[in-house]
């Protein structure tokens, strides 16, 4: 699925950010070691102690360094070939790494004339440094592998280098077994606590990427039915969200004397007419900033100025309705479509806008008089035998020159007189 591999390359990313940490933790690793060997070499020959080989540690580290780096680009291919390592790969390269230290308790131990004191050595703390990267693995199983490795191994190198060790050459805190016992057991905490971690981090991660996934599944398929806009309106608003406050513009299209039409086109005909209309003159929408709120059947409600304004919503919508009676025209011309008329009414003010319906199915409307006076407008092309009426508000926004006072009438659900005019 795709998810799936949408996961397991997140996981490659975390795995590569963690393989870079570990490079850049043994290169200043091998830098810090060799100054500091250099330094207490000279000290103890001042104190006539032979040290071990000054150049061990620091070529150790300069293998681990070697070992990350090529870790980083063994997930670099990886990522770009799209493939995830096998889980065997994944639990070989944890015991590696957990074993880093262990190796270098047992060297120091080895050369020192007590040997149970190397487990008081920096090292020892390194342990630390494994179990916390391995969050960044994001897998549960992995973080509990290397907090058990690092606890067996430190309990098997404090076995031994007692063994080692004669209790009367040091104190016996430093030869008490339960002592670094409970050392140990904090490292097998460590290690549950990681996983713990990962696995928080790894639901977070799950929980945004399929809130991600049916966000872009919601955005594919009821993005087929309204506008980008209107789906990304919908997606980041609020369940308590009560609607916003918006001056617009809307319009209304209808084609005249459809259902006359209708009779003589046989069903599947009739929707392929509707989908070439629509097809071209809902682009004459779109490119203005509007969007197509609703298909009322052979007609459509159109919104300028939201839920996105550009600042000129009715120069916008008017424009869009000179282009679409001139897409019709020219569809016309070319035999692509039927002879038909059309009336589009338009009309400017405050709306409210916002989502209406349950929780199972809602949907993005504007509400107010507005949207019904844009409608009764439409209407009113009919009776005057003009192709679009405009309000005064959006006739007083024009050119003089674009518009024609057709005079007064009396518009259903409204008690004044309404002006109107024709656009040129």
């Amino acid at each position: 699925m795709e998810s799936n591999r949408v996961f397991s390359y997140e996981i490659l990313k975390s795995e590569r950010k963690r393989a870079n940490a570990l490079f850049w933790l043994f290169l200043s690793g091998s830098i810090a070691l060799l100054f500091q060997v250099l330094f207490i070499r000279e000290d103890l020959l001042n104190k006539n102690i032979e040290p071990f080989p000054f150049w061990v540690p620091p070529t150790y580290f300069v293998f681990n360094t070697i070992y990350a780096y090529i870790l980083v680009k063994f997930l670099d291919y990886n990522l770009r070939e799209g493939k995830f390592p096998h889980l065997v790969v994944r639990y070989l390269g944890a015991f590696v790494e957990s074993s880093i230290p262990s190796v270098l308790l047992l060297y120091l131990g080895s050369n020192l004339e007590t040997p149970i004191l190397a487990l008081n050595s920096p090292p020892e703390l390194a342990y630390f440094f494994f179990i916390v990267l391995s969050t960044l693995r994001l897998d549960m199983g992995l973080a509990i592998f290397i907090g058990f490795v690092s606890w067996a191994e430190y309990l098997g190198i404090v076995y031994f280098l007692l063994g080692q060790t004669n209790p009367e050459a040091v104190d016996p805190m430093f030869f008490s077994f339960p002592i670094y016992f409970g050392k140990a057991n904090i490292f097998l905490v460590g290690g549950f606590l990681a996983a713990f971690v990962s696995k928080q981090i790894r639901n977070s991660f799950i929980n945004s990427l399929a809130a991600e996934t049916e966000k872009n599944q919601i955005r594919v398929l009821f993005g087929q039915h309204v506008s980008p806009e209107v789906v990304n309106t919908l997606l980041h608003q609020r369940d308590d969200w009560n609607g916003e406050e918006k001056n617009v513009c809307i319009l209304f299209f209808d084609i005249r004397d459809f259902t006359k039409f209708a009779e003589s086109q046989k069903p599947t005909d009739l929707i392929q007419f509707l989908n070439r209309l629509f097809q071209d003159i809902i682009v004459c929408i779109n490119v203005n900033g509007g969007i197509v709120n609703k298909f009322l059947g052979d007609g459509f409600m159109a919104v300028f100025g939201a839920p996105i304004s550009n600042g000129s919503d009715i120069h916008s919508c008017t424009k869009a309705a000179m282009e679409i009676r001139k897409c019709i025209h020219d569809l016309i011309e070319k035999g692509e479509i039927p002879s038909i008329k059309f009336g589009m009414g338009i009309h400017s003010g405050e709306v409210v806008t916002g989502t209406v319906g349950s929780i199972d199915r809602k949907e993005y409307t504007v509400i107010g008089d507005v949207v019904n006076l844009a409608s009764r407008l439409e209407q009113l092309t009919k009776e005057y035998g003009c192709d679009v009426i405009l309000s005064e508000p959006v006739a007083s926004a024009l050119e003089p020159s674009l518009v024609e006072l057709l005079g007064e009438t009396r518009v259903k659900g409204k008690e004044k007189l309404v002006r109107v005019y024709a656009l040129k």
